[in-house]
């Protein structure tokens, strides 16, 4: 399944082709119309993630041989190797993020409900809705309800998008390098 869709940086219209057109870059297919509008608007976007679901770990090193019994008890971690000081475990990805990073900084009166902002490397917005993967009493959401929170979420971009006034943008000019 096709999960991209690709951006004309000129336009930002979503298109279908990018055969060797320096021009464009891939977004997320359910976020793409919202970052092309953002875009067109005057709203400078430098990446976005609609959120994934994805069963995953991440690996961690050398903790604390203190904490090796309440890691024992928890579900969502696998110990992999113990040893006299410490132990290596893998903990699993419970949760997703639907974001959007512009490339300055902007001050947004309203966000779309669920969404919040912080300032990213001292003069970036970022706009994020996180998305868990388990309900409160510890029970794994089904695949299916994540997607849907996803899609939620880009549909709750897209209604904030389409009542953003246009302002003026500084482009810049793509070249392929």
């Amino acid at each position: 399944m096709d999960h991209n869709s690709i951006i004309d940086r000129k336009t930002y219209e979503v298109t279908v082709h990018a055969e060797d057109n320096p021009y464009v870059f891939v977004c997320d297919k359910s976020i793409a119309p919202v970052i092309a509008e953002l875009n067109k608007k005057g709203y400078e976007t430098l990446a976005s993630c609609s959120g994934h679901y994805k069963i995953e770990f991440y690996e961690w090193f050398d903790e604390d041989i203190k904490n090796l019994n309440k890691y024992k008890n928890d579900k969502r971690i696998i110990i992999k190797k113990v040893n006299e000081n410490g132990f290596d475990y893998w903990a699993e990805v419970d949760t997703t993020v639907t974001y959007i990073l512009f490339n300055k900084q902007y001050d947004f009166d309203v966000l779309p409900n669920g969404f919040s902002s912080y300032i990213f490397d001292s003069n970036r917005t970022c706009i994020e809705n996180q998305i868990d993967y388990y309900y409160k009493n510890g029970v794994k959401k089904k695949r299916k309800i994540v997607e849907n929170e996803i899609d939620e979420n880009c549909k709750k971009l897209k209604e904030w998008v389409d009542k953003l006034p246009k302002i003026e943008r500084n482009d810049y000019i793509w070249v392929k390098q």
